[in-house]
């Protein structure tokens, strides 16, 4: 066991106690490659449905967080981009966690709606990696609203700001993250929920602990 766990890379993130396959521990791993990093969804479980959803975790980050398969490495998953972005893709993996083997999965939309603003607000891709937040209709909130979501995408997923813009947003990789996006849109939204969840799980030890990675059940 000891060899086939340091063969996975580093632990970045932990799922523990899986309500949806018999309170399993999942875990993601990240291993470095020349052409970027590679991340792989796994358990040391035995217990059965184990193997169906880690393949539903993994396609649940393909399809909702942008990744795709590595051809020669089965189960192992990589930015198009050749990125690392392993803040927002820790974040990706605990939501997609949440999501049963039953529900389907499609990519969320770049544009929904916001209390505060009281109307839609979208993300609007730009180039270079650049994405816009956009009030779809002026309210007396919008225009502080777009730039405090922009801020928490930037804060919580370290993305970059864009210094002439205030509502924009930037990846450095220079890629399409889009997918990415729609799934940590209501993050963004909330960023004092989302930073109050991450200390309630970092208490619990239920965040990302390289060492230990051999404590999944």
């Amino acid at each position: 066991m000891a060899g086939k766990t340091l063969d996975l890379g580093r632990r970045i993130e932990l799922h523990a106690l899986d309500e949806h396959c018999a309170a399993i521990s999942v875990a993601l791993y990240r291993r470095e490659q020349e052409a970027g990093p590679e991340y792989l969804v796994h358990s040391y479980s035995q217990k059965d449905g184990t193997v169906a959803r880690l393949a539903f975790i993994g396609r649940g980050l393909e399809v909702l967080a942008g990744l795709q398969p590595v051809a020669e490495r089965p189960g192992w998953l990589t930015f198009p981009c050749g990125g690392t972005h392993e803040r927002a893709l820790r974040r990706a993996f605990l939501d997609v966690c949440r999501l049963s083997n039953d529900e389907a999965l499609e990519h969320l939309p770049l544009q929904r709606f916001d209390k505060k603003a009281d109307c839609e607000m979208a993300v609007r891709t730009r180039n270079d990696g650049d994405y816009q937040i956009a009030a779809v209709e002026e309210t007396e909130m919008a225009a502080r609203r777009v730039k405090a979501i922009a801020r928490g995408f930037a804060k919580l997923f370290e993305l970059s700001a864009v210094e002439e813009d205030e509502s924009a947003v930037r990846f450095t990789c220079g890629g399409n993250h889009e997918a990415l996006l729609g799934l940590l849109f209501f993050r963004a939204q909330n960023v004092r929920s989302a930073m109050k969840e991450d200390e309630m799980a970092a208490s619990r030890g239920t965040l990302a602990a390289p060492g230990s990675q051999s404590s999944e059940s």
